[in-house]
């Protein structure tokens, strides 16, 4: 029985290995064929294509939006190797010890993955909120020293975080190109969800298009932000034990069933491999995850939404 379980497991490795190696040679495939095709029509017909886009604009795929949102510096090849790796491991789980411990592990996965992923989200929009007043103001006073507003904003933006690396290297080209980028605060700031950015974006579109001076608007925004902040981390501060208490009821439970699990060989027995035991795992995920929806929308008032 163990010999076909590994013969099983095996088989299954290896056609998961297949399936990467495909996957990988469509991917390389597919993506020459685009870069031909953007590169020919860039050639063909530049003056039409720049119409369309409308100036400069962070344009990012899903994954690549997806990564950069928490930071994550990962290729696609080393992504769909790392899923690969994944499955396989899930496929084996599955062959060797049954489709509820299975389930059980894909659910508690998936739930760490989306709360790492949100934790490093929040992070940068932390990063962001926090530098965004000390980047206006590095820009007023390049302006106050005699530089243009463009020249202004790329020396400030130099300055900042690497959170801010998509938006820097855009802004860059766009001023040395002489094209339109207030496009890029937009896009920078859907990415984001920072509304701060489009408060910024209008500013500018309203000095070039109206003439009027940027510096006022711009120490407004810079002292609004201040504010935001200051009174963002007061209220953190005043609701830290209730979001403490919400983040303990969400892991303790699956906490406490996981350790009831390992060090109670029969206990775990009952749940992996009886009726009565299948429907109490089922019933807890549902009640867990109902009650993390619950407490998350308890939560979203103190800044983290």
């Amino acid at each position: 029985m163990q010999a076909h379980t590994l013969f099983a497991a095996s088989a299954i490795v290896a056609a998961l290995t297949l399936v990467l190696l495909m996957g990988q040679w469509i991917w390389v495939r597919r993506a020459g064929v685009r870069a031909i095709e953007k590169a020919t029509r860039t050639r063909l017909f530049p003056a039409e294509e720049s119409m369309v886009l409308g100036g400069a604009r962070v344009d990012l795929g899903p994954l690549e939006t997806f990564l950069i949102r928490a930071d994550l510096s990962i290729t696609p090849n080393r992504m769909l190797l790392l899923l690969t790796i994944v499955i396989a491991a899930l496929a084996i789980l599955f062959v060797t010890r049954g489709f509820v411990e299975l389930a059980v592990t894909v659910f508690f996965l998936v739930i760490g993955a989306v709360v790492w992923w949100r934790v490093r989200f929040q992070r940068q929009r932390r990063i962001i909120h926090e530098e965004l007043p000390g980047i206006i103001d590095s820009a007023l006073r390049n302006m106050n020293a005699g530089r243009s507003l463009e020249h202004s904003l790329v020396v400030g933006f130099d300055e900042s975080s690497p959170v801010f690396q998509p938006l820097v290297f855009r802004l860059r080209n766009a001023v040395e190109s002489g094209r339109e980028y207030t496009g890029l605060f937009d896009d920078f700031a859907k990415l984001y969800n920072t509304p701060a950015l489009i408060l910024v974006a209008l500013a500018l579109r309203t000095s070039s298009r109206f003439g009027s001076s940027i510096r006022p608007v711009l120490e407004q925004v810079a002292a609004s932000l201040r504010s935001q902040q200051e009174l963002r981390r007061e209220f953190l501060a005043a609701t830290a034990e209730t979001r403490f208490t919400a983040a303990t009821f969400a892991v303790l439970p699956p906490g406490l069933a996981a350790f009831m699990v390992l060090t109670n060989e029969q206990y775990s027995d009952i749940l992996v491999n009886t009726e009565t035991g299948h429907n109490l795992l089922i019933t807890a995920g549902v009640l867990q995850l109902l009650g993390i929806a619950v407490i998350w929308r308890m939560i979203q008032g103190v800044g983290r939404a």
